[in-house]
């Protein structure tokens, strides 16, 4: 069995209950990979992409700031594979307020669940990585890494921080062999919205027609540019922010 679990690719994408994280789990699901499906709060969401995937992999509960949650995931993907092919760092929760509006608990809670995890998530799978013969590290930043989302202060600032991350790491780890690059999505019509007053398609008509491409990025379109960044196609892509938002961050 452990002989056999070191032929299969293995994929772990954090966030992957709903969203942009579903798409990319299902797209490495169509290309060959064993996915590790992760869910924090939603474990229905989890089971319905599990399913969805044929369960070939694993659905784990999984808080990536949080030090416990991330090193029972490590030790029961490692009891099934004892390696990790390619580490997807794509679910995050927001408080999108001004700075005014921003309080300091915001702040710790919008900072853990995206620069905490993207630092622990890797970090703790590691040496899971290292039994790969060609790792990739892929963190989900945002095209606000290129201009400030007003109104969204601490996700503006943690974007910042991963991006600064995923330089760093790309310099430590290449000669390692592990590859770390970046996917800088725009803003993505998902249901992660809701709650947000962000559920009108008229807004949502108006955020299409201000993109130079005429639409905003779907769930897929963000899918497809890990499925390069995995691939052999991008065995010498390293330290590169993928950014998938029509050109939009070039506008006024």
């Amino acid at each position: 069995m452990v002989c056999l679990a070191h032929m299969q690719k293995v994929a772990l994408v954090t966030g992957s209950s709903r969203g942009i994280g579903r798409a990319i789990a299902r797209r490495l699901h169509s290309e060959g990979y064993e996915v590790i499906v992760t869910y924090c709060y939603d474990k229905v969401a989890g089971e319905r992409v599990y399913n969805e995937i044929e369960k070939a992999g694993l659905l784990l509960e999984l808080d990536g700031g949080n030090e416990k949650s991330v090193s029972e995931a490590v030790k029961a993907v490692s009891q099934k594979y004892g390696h990790l092919d390619v580490l997807i760092v794509s679910g995050m929760h927001d408080r999108p307020h001004s700075f005014r509006e921003t309080s300091y608990e915001d702040w710790k809670f919008v900072l853990n669940s995206k620069l905490d995890s993207s630092f622990l998530v890797p970090k703790m799978f590691y040496d899971l990585l290292k039994k790969s013969k060609s790792p990739s590290i892929i963190l989900n930043t945002s095209s606000v890494v290129q201009t400030p989302q007003i109104g969204a202060l601490a996700y503006t600032i943690a974007s910042a921080g991963v991006e600064s991350l995923v330089k760093y790491l790309a310099v430590e780890l290449a000669p390692e062999g592990i590859r770390v690059n970046a996917i800088c999505p725009g803003t993505t019509r998902t249901d992660n919205w809701i709650g947000f007053g962000l559920e009108d398609d008229a807004m949502w008509g108006r955020f299409a027609k201000n993109n130079p491409m005429g639409r905003v990025p779907t769930p897929e379109d963000i899918a497809d540019g890990v499925s390069y960044l995995v691939s052999d196609k991008a065995k010498y892509i390293n330290g590169l922010f993928l950014y998938m938002d029509g050109g939009n961050r070039y506008k006024d």
